[in-house]
């Protein structure tokens, strides 16, 4: 499946950062929790102007049509320049996943990776027979794909191991057996599987999606072509695709059905797909990670050579096995950055688990999850009675948050030392990437712009910092709910205030066709 990370420089040239940010304070550790006191809180001069420029902002229709609650701070001392709704809070949608970052990186750091043990008790002969059970244990790889998959297979016939007398044992202990984001129970996504609503697993393998390949067959009239880039017991394809004429209208309709057990996910295509059209692949949620995990490690094996005589089942690792080698997946810092910038809900979901597994033992929930962050806030001074947490990506209507949150956690990383620089580069690059690359393009605002967006039905949101013309930067958190129309129209104002922070002049392009691509 071709789900790659992006390759990220830990760069921060697009910003001028605080003089904290130069070197690490001696004896300071990626996950501290104490980040650096501002040493100047003096309001800045231009305070004044920019607020009255701001206090414009409200006499757009968005204010008075819908829940709107804004905060903008100084991001260096915390000092509130602009505030309305009376730091109400209200749905934040997918930028919730800035206090799941944050506390992750606290947390864990940014160095920290996601590892997937192979392990086994026994020994291995001259032959290549493994004289025993070999033993797959995850720890949440998020980023977890076929071609890396392969990779660990191929280092198995490194080590030697030709033949495996015993079982392939499979363990996914790591998390709790609960697949399905809490706070999301829409049973029209339960029943359709949007990849915005993948489940979760220890052991999960290209993001708990199914890439279905469909082309055209050889003549019109004839059964279409439609196969999964992996296939393997846990889906099952129904292909009812007709080929149609050169000048036919291609339609492909995707049902999905779970068996009785839960397990095994149906999908049942029908359509037209026009002859000599281009190849489509199609993303649909599968319904056992665990399931589909053992079934592209079975593939991969089999294609391999490398036989079992034993069974490929789920278990629990021996306390006398041996580790024969890790696969780890890129830095956490990496990975929250295609989180972010593409607002993945899967990988947001996944480190929540991680971090409270990490923090409070195992298994991981997103219960144990959502305490880490809660505890966080409780440490920046954020009261509980400001939020409510569900999960750790947003994908719920429980979720709120006062936009003072955001911006507390804003400060907060830009002031911390030890893991802010890598918190700023995981957010989207007004003008350049993710979420925000169609927007704020002009010449006087690409690249001034660092955000995470949150989308709902009703809800659009954004958050992040705005470097003005002069470099002061600050941090805000808008967030509009009980949207009545197209969520452009709080786009517009989002964009507004942007521009007003960032000091430039003429109007911000309306960019309505750019929203969270994994946002529902």
């Amino acid at each position: 499946m071709r789900l790659h990370l992006l390759a990220l420089p830990l760069l921060l040239s697009l910003f001028t950062l605080p003089s904290a940010f130069a070197t690490d304070p001696a004896g300071a550790e990626p996950g501290d929790n104490a980040a650096a006191e501002p040493t100047d809180v003096r309001v800045p001069a231009q305070i004044q102007p920019l607020q009255e420029a701001l206090a414009e902002l409200a006499a757009d229709p968005i204010f008075s049509s819908a829940a709107v609650s804004v905060q903008v701070v100084d991001a260096r001392t915390g000092v509130q320049v602009y505030q309305w709704g009376d730091d109400k809070a209200l749905v934040p949608a997918s930028t919730m996943k800035v206090l799941t970052s944050a506390t992750a990186l606290r947390t864990l750091g940014p160095a920290w990776t996601f590892p997937t043990w192979v392990m086994t008790p026994a020994t291995v002969d001259d032959a290549g027979l493994l004289d025993g059970s070999l033993y797959i244990k995850g720890q949440g790889d998020p980023t977890m794909v076929v071609e890396k998959m392969y990779r660990m297979v191929m280092d198995l016939r490194l080590h030697g191991i030709k033949e495996i007398k015993g079982d392939v044992v499979f363990d996914d202990g790591y998390f709790d057996d609960t697949t399905l984001i809490p706070g999301w129970d829409s049973e029209d996504d339960l029943a359709d599987g949007p990849t915005y609503f993948a489940p979760l697993g220890a052991l999960s393998v290209n993001y708990n999606i199914a890439a279905i390949v469909v082309r055209p067959g050889a003549a019109s009239g004839a059964l279409a072509h439609a196969d999964f880039e992996s296939p393997t017991p846990a889906v099952v394809l129904e292909n009812k695709l007709t080929t149609g004429s050169k000048t036919s209208r291609k339609w492909v309709k995707i049902e999905r059905k779970l068996d009785d057990t839960g397990k095994i996910t149906t999908f049942t295509l029908t359509g037209n797909v026009p002859l000599e059209s281009e190849t489509d692949t199609f993303y649909k949620t599968l319904a056992d990670p665990l399931g589909n995990y053992i079934g592209v490690f079975t593939s991969l094996l089999k294609q391999q050579g490398i036989k079992v005589r034993g069974r490929m089942i789920a278990g629990v690792t021996p306390s006398d096995a041996k580790v024969l080698f890790v696969q780890r997946s890129e830095p956490l810092v990496n990975i929250l950055a295609e989180m972010n910038k593409h607002s993945n809900n899967f990988i947001a979901e996944q480190v929540a688990r991680s971090v409270g597994a990490e923090r409070y033992g195992l298994p991981g929930t997103t219960a144990k999850g959502t305490q880490a962050i809660a505890e966080y806030l409780g440490q920046i001074g954020v009261p509980a009675s400001d939020y409510a947490l569900v999960n750790g990506s947003g994908l719920s209507r429980d979720v709120t948050l006062k936009p003072s949150v955001l911006a507390k956690v804003l400060v907060d990383m830009w002031n911390n030392p030890s893991v802010g620089p890598e918190f700023v580069t995981t957010l989207s690059v007004g003008g350049r990437d993710g979420t925000l690359r169609s927007r704020f393009r002009e010449e006087a605002m690409a690249g001034r712009v660092r955000g995470k967006t949150g989308t709902l039905n009703g809800v659009h949101c954004l958050s992040g910092y705005v470097r003005s013309q002069d470099d002061h930067v600050y941090a805000f958190a808008f967030l509009v709910n009980n949207i009545d129309g197209a969520l452009s129209r709080a786009r517009r104002a989002h964009d507004r205030l942007v521009d007003a922070l960032a000091g430039t002049t003429g109007d911000v392009a309306d960019s309505a066709g750019d929203v969270d691509g994994t946002d529902k």
